[in-house]
This record gives C-alpha cells, sequence and structure tokens, in this order.
C-alpha cells in the first residue's frame, strides 16, 4: 500500500478521489448527515437523499462552500468515513500520497485547510502534494500545457465558476466568480415562484437545468415539475418550458459571460493571440447546459472547446498527473511531505 497514489478533489458538490493504476474508487454528494450532533447517520448521495426531508434531531450538512472548507469538523468525519468504506477500515489506506486539486483564487489560509485535513485524518499520509485545479482541467482536455501558449480555461462548477489563463505550466491569471450551478438552481426556484405562483426545491430546480435548460431561447421544450402553490399551500403540478428557464438564468450566465470578457481584455496580446488559435476551454457540472458554446462563442468571437465528461475534468486530469511516474518532479506540482508548501500561484490572495 505504501506505493499507492490517490488523488482528491474535494468539491462544492462531489468528492472524488482517483487512485493509480485503479481508475476513480469514489465519486459520491459531498454531503453528510450527523444525527445527536456528532453521531454520523449517512454520507454522500445517501445523506443528500435527506436534504429538507431530516427530522430536527438529523442536520444535513454541505462542508464546502464556495470551493472552499467552510464547515471542517464535518469535511473530516466525511473524509475518514469514506475512506473507511473504501478500504474496510482507515488504517489500511496508511501510507499512501495524496495529490489534492485546489482553487487557486482564494487565500492561503483557505488552502491550507486542504492538506491539513488529510494530516489529521485517520489515513496518516506518506506525503500530500498539491496542484491547481486549472491545471488539471487542461490535462483532462489533452493540452501541452509546458508550451509557451496561453490557455484559458472555464469551469463552471457548483458554487464558484474558475476562470483561468495557463501557460508554461503555471497560472497567469484567475478569477473564482460566485456564479455557478447552485446558484443557477436559485435562480430557477425564484424564478418560478414569482412567474408561476409555484414553490418547488433544490432538487426539483436541478432536474429543471439538467433537463431542459438552455443558454439561448427558442428550444421549446417543456417538463413536468411538482411543487407547493404558493398561495393555497397545497401541492401543485405544472409544466415548465425551457425558455423559462432560459429567461431564470440569462443575467447569471451574462455574469459569466461578461466575467471571461473582463479576463480576454486583461491578457497580453500575445496570450489574447494563443486562444484565438487554441480557444476556450469550458467544463464544470453546468457546462452541460445546452448551447453555452453557443453563448460563449457569440460574445468572445472564439471558439468554445465543451470537454466530454465535463463533469469529471478535475479528476479525470488529476489521474493522468499522478500516473506519470514521475509526477513529483512535474514543475506545477508542490510537494508538501510533512506540512504546507505556499502554492506557486502567484496572484493567490493572501490574508
Amino acid at each position: 500500500m505504501s506505493g499507492k497514489v490517490i488523488g482528491v478533489d474535494l468539491g462544492t458538490k462531489r468528492v472524488k478521489y482517483y487512485r493509480k493504476g485503479d481508475g476513480i474508487i469514489f465519486d459520491e454528494e459531498n454531503c453528510i448527515a450527523i444525527e445527536n450532533k456528532n453521531e454520523i447517520r449517512a454520507i454522500g448521495d445517501e445523506a443528500s437523499i435527506m436534504y429538507g426531508r431530516t427530522p430536527a434531531t438529523i442536520k444535513v450538512v454541505y462542508p464546502v462552500v464556495r470551493g472552499v472548507i467552510a464547515d471542517v469538523s464535518a469535511m473530516e468525519l466525511y473524509f475518514n468515513t469514506s475512506f473507511a468504506r473504501i478500504y474496510g477500515r482507515t488504517r489500511k489506506a496508511a501510507g499512501c500520497n495524496y495529490v489534492v486539486a485546489l482553487p487557486t483564487d482564494i487565500t492561503e489560509v483557505e488552502k491550507r485547510a486542504f492538506p491539513d485535513l488529510i494530516m489529521k485524518s485517520d489515513v496518516k499520509p506518506k506525503n500530500i502534494s498539491l496542484v491547481d485545479k486549472p491545471i488539471c482541467v487542461a490535462l483532462a482536455a489533452d493540452i501541452e500545457i509546458m508550451k509557451a501558449k496561453g490557455i484559458m480555461t472555464v469551469d463552471i462548477g457548483a458554487d464558484t465558476t474558475e476562470i483561468a489563463v495557463i501557460s508554461l505550466g503555471g497560472i497567469v491569471t484567475s478569477e473564482l466568480l460566485p456564479v455557478a450551478g447552485n446558484k443557477f438552481d436559485k435562480s430557477i426556484i425564484s424564478y418560478i415562484r414569482e412567474q408561476c405562483g409555484l414553490i418547488i426545491g433544490k432538487a426539483n430546480a436541478e432536474e429543471l437545468k439538467k433537463g431542459i435548460a438552455s443558454a439561448i431561447s427558442g428550444k421549446n421544450q417543456t417538463m413536468p415539475v411538482n411543487g407547493r402553490d404558493a398561495y393555497t399551500g397545497l401541492p401543485k403540478r405544472i409544466d415548465i418550458s425551457s425558455d423559462m428557464i432560459f429567461e431564470a438564468l440569462k443575467g447569471d450566465l451574462a455574469n459569466i459571460t461578461e466575467d471571461i470578457k473582463s479576463i480576454l481584455e486583461r491578457v497580453a496580446p500575445e496570450i489574447s493571440s494563443d486562444i484565438i488559435d487554441t480557444g476556450i476551454y469550458v467544463t464544470g457540472g453546468s457546462a452541460q447546459i445546452a448551447d453555452l458554446d453557443v453563448l460563449f462563442g457569440e460574445a468572445t468571437n472564439l471558439r468554445i472547446n465543451i470537454l466530454d465528461n465535463p463533469q469529471d475534468s478535475v479528476i479525470i486530469g488529476l489521474g493522468k498527473l499522478i500516473e506519470d511516474e514521475n509526477y513529483l518532479t512535474l514543475p506545477y506540482i508542490y510537494r508538501q511531505p510533512g506540512y504546507y508548501i505556499k502554492s506557486a500561484n502567484k496572484n493567490a490572495k493572501t490574508k
């Protein structure tokens, strides 16, 4: 077991682990249900189903908010429990090397929380290394990131959209926008309540987003949704059109579009020239919204490349990285033999 390497992506929405030689070994909701304040009732997909349906004795927690660990104790419980599930008991995972994918535009204190979590966990790691998430996205897209060529990635996750420009294996500039999948769900909930007088939950909003959302109007699709009548309080079902979802999301998508354009306006002319040649690489769960490439393409006059399996780009790229026998020597890996090593991302904020 001492030779094993495990890639870790602790996302806002999902937790994913990749084990060298074995592929993705864990992929579940980043959610934990805690009973009587300290007893674990469920983690992952099982806990997520409980959200909004629990008695007062059970609390459902999402430990990561906006890409950073907001509830350390809950995340520790989740991490230990998930590895106990994979290995039978956590001591069997001891001695592994871990590579953790991190957002770029967060504070050094927020970054330190990720490796600290693993160091203090029951898995007793041999060492911990760090890598920026946009690097993983580029690796998933099979891009030669060590070349002197600018690459732009847009990762539309659960709580944040991470826009980054990469060159020579490093982050030239990056920005973390607090508009992404969860904000889309809230916008859908708000719009349907205001326009249809129907109160729906997060799960139903997500189903609508996945089912009929489009970044442009005129799709003429419909989907039934259940909810509670805002006026009578009684259960009610109505049909929602794709154009209604478009109206709900167009403001959020406009914010992301403007942020992409803002970064393009700030980069060096040489990098702009490179991006004209390569286009923009778009990934993340919400990259699956229909015609997102059309919207971004019309706004930027650039080719938009939606990655295959965009919801898994970070863990796929992380897997490609750790399958390299010499991964620890790569310039975009920040090795951590015993404690946190400051990220090489010069654009990261510090407290």
